[in-house]
């Protein structure tokens, strides 16, 4: 067979040999030969596997040439040759505030290092077998540059004899396509390149052939030769499905399941699931105690079979300690003895029950050997015991992570579930205010979410009515939902509060992901998904103190005789990060400009890295998916009619329906045309407002008192966020955050000190800025900060009076490549101010165009004051990149960092001399 229904491959796979044959730009980017399949690979495997799966992992990786990474071990038993083969399988947590000496210590196995190249008996790791990134290690192995990757890329290398590239097998969640490979049939060109962007942009692979190694055909209907060799060789495991699971995954930036998607007969084209979708998969994993008080029955723990924490010393938080009866802290040591876990020894004196201990005062910290401590169960993140165990690896997790493990019989990941880690101990700001109450969710997911709400601060409620804020809901439909669009309360589904609870602030419901809602009723089981930041968890623990090199305390636990000697850590085969100096809202200097409290920023959603589509241009990955997500929405309108018809009707009936309103009984009635006639008189306000240009205060470093907003707003002015809005933004000194640069390259908004605010208020009027009206209290409000301006070598007034003049990006194009940073999203805003276009590509003839033209500019005798219609902005990881804007030796364009922009804002000029990359290379 030939074309579309190329298979190459025989019938069945074979374990060692080359059965699949790639072409040469699928080997270049996704494979490469390897004789045997893994020469050079030093693994090691997480204990998270299970010591059966574990087993079945290193037995294939050693049949095809890997061999096992040396184990370190620190405990005293190890070091008396008595280690147990329990210890080696045990799991640890994460690494939080560690000092950098501290990470090879606590390591379980020896990381690549500078100028060590396994001496002796020495294996150092290269490749870590993981399910996820949430082990003590992970970090260090990013610095090292040791590949993260699931047992699919073992499965998959070994069968096929091919080693495949590790990125398209990692095991991070952001990475949504990990491990799969793609092909579609009978699709139109340019929806295969959407959805080859999507895959590509997300950890996946696209094959443009049926190959042996293809996992997901996509395809509108069930025929085709390509679904026929799916159809009979089911050893192959290749799943027919429908691109409609795509755009419900790009949407949510989740994996949707799958089922409801798969041929043969896919329920998602008759409308409806052919069963209820209760959740059931994550009902073990999301099950919470029925009361959250530390004594009696609480901690009535489910009575174990097997002893699945054998070997585990399990310590209690101090302050749990003390709130205990003696009852429950008796049960409690009883039920972990039953699964094969000790208690913790406890400090002298404190006994059984701190609460009756003698000792006036309570102690810091009831335990006694932290040497010896596995697990902390711990309340809150905060208090000596929490920060202790996080700085040295332990696991530390909640007691409803420690109830779930009982309810499965086998330990997992406390940061993987956002209830089974501590909780800040502090309330998110604004929360308090929140009234919310939950539709369409069932059973253990939404207990899991009311969990959510009340630790967040916010206010649950069982039943509708006008006080409620938000509605979280898996479906747009039902009575709750029908009250929440006549009374105008925000409807989200259930990712909302979750990364509200991730992040520990109050998001705004205008992030697409959060107001998204799949044709089916799949929302249910996704709910737990959603896993704690890990960078994150540095503000809540305590930084180590004493020596420099480590604190005492946590030197003792170490003792370990064959540490390698300090040395500064050396990446290997890690990319170099750029230091980019640009200032955030607190002062600190970061890498990008991010200005918002509800910036989705996090990795945590989508790969940041560079894709290359073959042999074609290349794209950031989020871009590129924000980008496929947007075109694969419009290719599916077509395909999703009846269905877009179906819902609106539903849509329609909710908003007209009088029966539908008096069924509610949630509040006062109020008549449709009347709500109308209100909502337009509130919108010609709005427009109204606009066109008269109020007083719009935007802030950046400082922040208004309560009482100070108040006033603002009885004198008619408004608190603002969006520069574009802006007509004041108030500061004490210039920093470089998103909100000064879009202010002085905006050219309207005057630029002033608390100062002005405050005077203003003091005499009940705005203090004119403008220099014509002559206003005696204007030179008291400027902002004065020579530092900076001698920083960064420019003038505040000339800036502003060179932006309203002329914007300094008119008519410019920038364009930036993938791995520039700030990222084209952060600079996008900023850039469209000035005048200019921000993209990440252009088709050829459009950049060949814009060289052209960039060239005639150059070689003008005034080209040192003007700017080339193509700006190019780059960095040295993507110098591969630079040939395309040089394609002759006459046509050479300028490569320049993005200093040059953020510098060039302040200044409103661009200087060629400044951040140039590449003009000679």
């Amino acid at each position: 067979m030939t074309g579309d229904s190329e298979l190459v491959q025989s019938s069945h796979l074979p374990s060692t040999t080359a059965a699949v044959q790639l072409s040469e730009a699928e080997r270049k980017h996704f494979a490469r030969h390897s004789d045997p399949a893994f020469n050079g690979v030093v693994f090691w495997i997480n204990p998270i596997f299970g010591r059966l799966e574990s087993a079945r992992i290193a037995q294939m990786l050693e049949h095809g040439g890997g061999r096992p990474a040396t184990i370190r071990h620190h405990s005293k038993a190890a070091r008396d040759g008595k280690m147990s083969e329990d210890a080696v399988q045990k799991l640890n947590g994460v690494l939080v505030r560690a000092l950098p000496q501290m990470v090879s210590h606590i390591s379980r196995f020896y990381l690549p290092s500078a100028g060590l190249h396994g001496n002796g008996d020495v294996q150092r790791v290269t490749h870590v077998i993981s399910p996820d990134t949430h082990f003590g290690e992970y970090q260090a192995c990013v610095k090292a540059g040791v590949h993260v990757v699931t047992s699919l890329w073992v499965e998959r290398s070994l069968m096929s004899g091919l080693q495949y590239v590790e990125r398209y097998f990692s095991a991070r969640t952001q990475d949504i396509f990990s491990g799969m490979v793609v092909t579609a049939t009978h699709m139109p060109t340019a929806d295969k390149e959407v959805l080859l962007a999507s895959v590509m942009a997300l950890g996946g692979q696209w094959r443009e052939k049926m190959r042996a190694d293809v996992t997901h055909l996509i395809l509108m209907k069930d025929e085709g030769p390509k679904y026929e060799i799916a159809k009979k060789n089911p050893q192959l495991n290749i799943r027919p499905l429908l691109p409609h699971w795509f755009k419900e995954t790009l949407n949510l930036l989740h994996p949707v399941p799958l089922e409801p998607y798969l041929f043969p007969n896919p329920p998602m084209l008759e409308g409806k699931l052919t069963h209820n979708d209760d959740g059931n998969a994550n009902n073990a994993a999301l099950a919470v105690p029925s009361s959250d008080t530390h004594n009696g029955s609480a901690y009535e723990l489910p009575k174990p079979s097997v002893a699945f924490m054998r070997g585990y010393t399990v310590a209690i938080d101090t302050q749990l300690v003390y709130s205990l009866s003696e009852g429950a802290f008796a049960r409690l040591g009883q039920r972990l003895g039953e699964a094969g876990a000790t208690l913790a020894k406890l400090q002298p004196g404190t006994g059984g029950r701190g609460r009756n201990s003698s000792n006036a005062n309570l102690a810091e910290s009831v335990v006694a050997d932290w040497d010896s401590v596995d697990i902390l169960v711990c309340q809150h993140r905060s208090g000596y015991d929490y920060s202790k165990a996080s700085r040295l690896g332990k696991i530390v997790g909640t007691f409803v992570w420690l109830y779930q493990a009982f309810l499965s019989e086998k330990l997992s990941a406390p940061t993987q579930r956002l209830l089974h880690y501590p909780v800040p101990a502090v309330m998110v700001a604004g929360m308090e205010r929140m009234v919310i109450t939950i539709s369409h969710y069932r059973g253990a997911s939404r207990e899991y979410l009311i969990r959510l709400i009340t630790a967040l601060g916010a206010r649950y409620t069982a039943k509708m009515s006008k006080d409620n804020t938000h509605l979280i809901t898996a479906s747009p439909e039902g009575r709750k939902y029908a009250a929440a669009l006549q009374w105008n309360v925000n409807v989200v589904n259930h990712f909302w509060i979750e990364q509200c609870y991730q992040r520990w602030k109050l998001l705004t419901v205008s992030h697409p992901n959060f107001t998204y809602f799949p044709d089916l009723p799949v929302l249910n089981s996704m709910v737990g998904d959603t896993d704690i930041i890990i960078d994150k968890l540095k503000a809540w623990v305590e930084a180590p103190q004493g020596s420099s090199i480590a604190e005492s305390s946590d030197m003792d636990v170490l003792g370990d005789s064959d540490l390698e000697p300090m040395r500064r850590e050396v990446a290997v085969n890690g990319k170099r990060e750029m230091e980019m100096n640009i200032d955030d809202e607190s002062g600190e200097e970061m890498k990008s400009v991010v200005d918002s409290s509800d910036e989705l920023s996090n990795g945590a959603q989508a790969s940041e890295e560079a894709l290359l589509v073959l042999g074609q241009r290349r794209h950031t990955s989020r871009a590129a998916a924000m980008a496929a997500s947007k075109n694969l929405e419009v290719i599916m309108q077509a395909a999703n009619t009846f269905e877009e018809d179906m819902r609106k009707e539903r849509l329609y009936k909710y908003r007209k329906s009088h029966n539908a309103r008096r069924s509610l009984a949630l509040g006062e009635r109020e008549d449709e045309e009347q709500q109308a006639k209100a909502v337009s008189n509130k919108r010609a306000r709005i427009e109204s407002n606009s066109s008269s240009r109020p007083v719009r205060i935007m802030f950046t470093g400082v922040r208004a008192t309560e009482q100070e907003t108040q006033q603002i707003v009885s004198m008619g002015g408004e608190v603002v966020e969006d520069a574009k809005l802006a007509t004041h933004l108030v500061c004490n000194e210039i920093k470089r955050t998103l909100k000064m640069l879009m202010a002085v390259s905006g050219g309207r908004v005057n630029i002033v000190s608390m100062v002005w605010v405050r005077q203003s208020l003091a005499q009940r009027r705005w203090i004119s800025m403008d220099p014509v009206d002559g206003d005696p209290l204007a030179d008291k409000c400027h902002v004065v900060d020579a530092v900076s301006e001698k920083k960064w070598d420019f003038s505040l007034e000339e800036s502003i009076q060179r932006a309203r003049k002329r914007r300094l990006l008119e008519g410019v194009t920038v364009f930036l490549t993938p791995q520039s940073e700030p990222k084209l999203k952060v600079l996008q805003p900023l850039i469209e101010i000035a005048g200019g276009r921000a993209v990440d590509n252009l088709d050829d003839a459009e950049l060949r165009s814009l060289i052209n033209a960039s060239v005639r500019v150059q070689k003008r005798p005034s080209f040192a004051g003007e700017i080339p219609p193509l700006l190019v902005v780059s960095c040295s990881e993507d110098s591969h990149m630079w040939a395309m804007f040089r394609p002759s030796a006459d046509k050479r364009m300028p490569i320049y960092a993005t200093e040059v922009l953020l510098t060039g804002v302040l200044r409103q000029e661009i200087q060629r001399s400044d951040d140039s990359l590449g003009n000679e290379a």
